[in-house]
């Protein structure tokens, strides 16, 4: 257990709180406050702060003024050494990413990238978090896909590259869109004609323009921007 996830416990102990409680009151959940007083867990300077205002004590402050507890425990007589055996532990089970990644959510974004169909999730680009945003949108709304084909070889899109989208449903003429019918999903630039319809360039050899009603047609998201590997 850790000196800090100690207290918290001590401190909540006191208070009468139960780690239901204080989660719910510090915007987690129960198993994320055991967790942190376990020492499982790495707690941020915020949620720190969360929960020294919930226990009523500034727990930076009092861990500051604490001796550790290895200058106040009585000396006791010395004990010949004994041989510990240790089991050798596979790195995946001590691998502390996922307490970094918890740590660091609020300032970093991890976008998927995935196939055309969101099937498969082939890795992942970071990203800032500025203003609670990434790229000025909503960072849970954003998606890497890998372009599955050069049907868009004329707008200097080809198989490969990546485009980032924005998850959304509102059509915008003359963008280009990730849309799904027919029971496929493709990126095309759609164009709106009368009525509820709207054009597209299938990218087939003849270039045919394809119209549908816009009801036989998701939208899923439009395409903000490609990036390619040279």
């Amino acid at each position: 257990m850790s000196r800090v996830g100690e207290k918290i416990r001590e401190e909540r102990t006191k208070k009468g709180i139960t780690p239901k409680q204080l989660g719910k009151k510090c915007g987690v959940t129960e198993s994320f406050i055991l967790d942190i007083e376990s020492g499982r867990r790495i707690v941020n300077e915020k949620l720190l702060a969360q929960i020294s205002k919930v226990l009523g004590v500034n727990l930076e402050e009092s861990m500051a003024l604490e001796p550790p507890k290895e200058e106040v425990q009585e000396r006791v007589e010395e004990k010949p050494l004994r041989t510990i055996e240790i089991t050798p532990v596979r790195r995946k089970e001590i691998e502390p990413l996922d307490q970094w990644e918890d740590a660091l959510s609020n300032i970093i974004k991890r976008v998927p990238v995935c196939d055309v169909e969101m099937k498969e999730i082939k890795g992942y680009k970071s990203f800032p978090i500025i203003e609670k945003k990434v790229e000025g949108f909503h960072p849970d709304k954003l998606i890497y896909i890998e372009i599955p084909d050069d049907t868009l070889s004329q707008y200097r899109i080809r198989k490969g590259d990546r485009g980032l989208i924005y998850m959304n449903h509102e059509l915008v003429n003359g963008a280009f869109h990730l849309i799904e019918y027919d029971g496929k999903r493709r990126l095309r630039k759609i164009k709106k004609v009368e009525g509820n319809r709207m054009q597209w360039v299938e990218g087939t050899q003849d270039g045919k323009a394809v119209t549908k009603d816009t009801k036989d047609v998701k939208i899923l998201g439009k395409l903000i921007r490609v990036e390619i590997d040279f």
